[in-house]
C-alpha cells in the first residue's frame, strides 16, 4: 500500500512540475519583448572570408555600386552583394529599398534565414524612415515585406509590418482614393476611402536641396585601373599596386575636404564637400572592415576604431549644418518639415550602421516629436513603429 501511495505522490508531483513548467512557458511567450529583426550592427553582419573579391573590386574600379550589387545578386555571391549594398553611400532610395528585399529573398530562399531576416530589417526601417519615399512607395514596400515575411512562416514578424502598412494606409494624407483601395485590397482589408479625404499631393522633400554637390571632386583613375587589374589577375604585386594608390589617394582626398569644408562659405556647398567626405569614409571603414574579401590596406584594419570615429564626427557635422539651414527658411511650415527629414534621415543612418555611434536617445526623441503620423521607437527591436500600432 505504501508503494501504491508512493508512486501516486510522484505522479501527482509530475503533473505539477509540467503544470508550472507550461505555465512558466506560456507567461514567457506572452511576455517576451518582440524583435522585428536581430539586433546586429549591420555594417558587421557578414564574413570577409565569404566575399569574392573578384566581384566586390569593382566597386572600386568605377563600377556603380548597383551594377556590382545586381551581379553579385546573379552569380549567387550573396555575402558580396550583402556588403555592397550595406556600405553603399551612392544608391538612390528606391534601389537601396528594392535591393534589401530582392537579397532577402534570395537569403531567404537558400535557408539563409538570419541573414534573410537582418536584410528584411533594413528594408522596414528605409519604408518607415526614409523621408524621400513617397507613401504609396512606402506601403507597396511594407506590404511586399509583411508577405514574404508570411511565406517564410514568420506570423508574428509578418503580422506586425502588415499592421504598419495598413495604419500607413489608413493614416497617409497623400494616397489617392484608387491608391488606398488597391492597398486595401493587397491587405486583405475592407477599407471605405470615402472615410478618407482625397490624397493631396506630396510636397517635395526640402532638405534635398541642401546640398550642392562638386561636379569633379576628385579624379581616381589610376586607383580605379589598379582595382580592375587585381579583380581580373590576383597577384601580389597587383595587390600592393592598389595598395599604395588607396593610401595615396586617401591622403590627398582628406587634405581636400579639409580645405574645401574649412574655407566654403555657401552651406549646401559645404555640405556637398561632407557627402563626399562621408562616402570616402564609409569605403574607407568598408576595407578596413574586410569588405572586399582581402586585406587591402592593413594599416586601415588597425585605425578601423578612428576612421569609425571620424564618420561619425562628420555624420554630427552634416546634421548640424542641415539644422542651420533649417532653421533659415522662410515659411514656419517648411522650417517644421525640414525638421522632420533630418530627425528621420538621422534614425535611419544610425540604424542602418552607416552613422556609426549615432546618438540614439536625443535621435529618438527628435523623431517623436516631428514625425507626421507620430511614430513611437520599439526598444526590444530597436527600431520605429507607427503610434496606432
Amino acid at each position: 500500500m505504501k508503494k501504491v501511495w508512493g508512486l501516486f505522490l510522484l505522479f501527482l508531483g509530475s503533473l505539477l512540475l509540467v503544470g508550472v513548467l507550461f505555465l512558466g512557458i506560456r507567461l514567457w511567450l506572452t511576455n517576451r519583448p518582440f524583435i522585428l529583426y536581430p539586433q546586429v550592427n549591420p555594417l558587421l553582419a557578414f564574413s570577409p572570408k565569404e566575399v569574392e573579391p573578384s566581384i566586390a573590386l569593382l566597386s572600386l574600379a568605377g563600377y556603380e555600386d548597383l551594377q556590382v550589387f545586381r551581379k553579385a545578386l546573379e552569380e549567387g555571391e550573396l555575402e558580396t552583394a550583402y556588403v555592397t549594398l550595406a556600405f553603399s553611400t551612392s544608391l538612390e532610395d528606391q534601389e537601396r529599398l528594392g535591393g534589401w528585399i530582392s537579397l532577402a529573398q534570395a537569403f531567404a530562399e537558400r535557408g539563409l534565414r538570419r541573414k534573410a531576416l537582418i536584410s528584411y530589417g533594413q528594408a522596414y526601417n528605409i519604408a518607415i524612415l526614409n523621408p524621400y519615399l513617397s507613401d504609396l512607395e512606402r506601403a507597396e514596400a511594407l506590404i511586399a515585406i509583411g508577405k514574404d515575411l508570411e511565406k517564410m512562416g514568420e506570423k508574428e514578424r509578418a503580422i506586425f509590418v502588415l499592421r504598419q502598412a495598413e495604419a500607413l494606409v489608413r493614416s497617409s494624407l497623400y494616397l489617392k482614393k484608387a491608391q488606398r483601395i488597391a492597398l486595401a485590397q493587397k491587405l486583405g482589408k475592407d477599407i471605405n476611402p470615402g472615410e478618407f479625404n482625397s490624397g493631396s499631393a506630396q510636397p517635395a522633400p526640402l532638405s534635398k536641396d541642401f546640398a550642392t554637390l562638386p561636379e569633379s571632386p576628385y579624379n581616381s583613375k589610376e586607383r580605379e585601373r589598379l582595382a580592375q587589374t587585381l579583380a581580373s589577375s590576383p597577384t601580389k604585386k597587383a595587390l600592393q599596386a592598389l595598395r599604395e594608390a588607396l593610401k595615396s589617394e586617401d591622403s590627398a582626398r582628406l587634405a581636400l575636404y579639409q580645405e574645401k569644408i574649412s574655407s566654403e562659405e555657401s552651406l549646401p556647398r559645404k555640405v556637398g564637400w561632407l557627402l563626399e567626405k562621408i562616402s570616402w569614409l564609409t569605403l574607407k571603414y568598408r576595407i578596413a572592415m574586410g569588405g572586399f574579401g582581402l586585406s587591402l590596406v592593413p594599416e586601415w584594419e588597425i585605425d578601423a576604431p578612428i576612421i569609425k570615429k571620424e564618420l561619425a564626427n562628420s555624420y554630427s557635422e552634416l546634421f548640424t549644418i542641415y539644422a542651420e539651414q533649417a532653421v533659415s527658411l522662410p515659411e514656419s511650415y517648411e522650417a517644421e518639415r525640414a525638421w522632420y527629414e533630418i530627425a528621420a534621415l538621422k534614425a535611419y543612418y544610425a540604424l542602418s550602421g552607416l552613422y556609426p555611434d549615432a546618438p540614439m536617445d536625443k535621435i529618438v526623441a527628435e523623431v517623436k516629436e516631428s514625425h507626421t503620423p507620430k511614430l513611437i521607437f520599439l526598444d526590444s527591436s530597436r527600431t520605429f513603429a507607427y503610434e496606432a500600432e
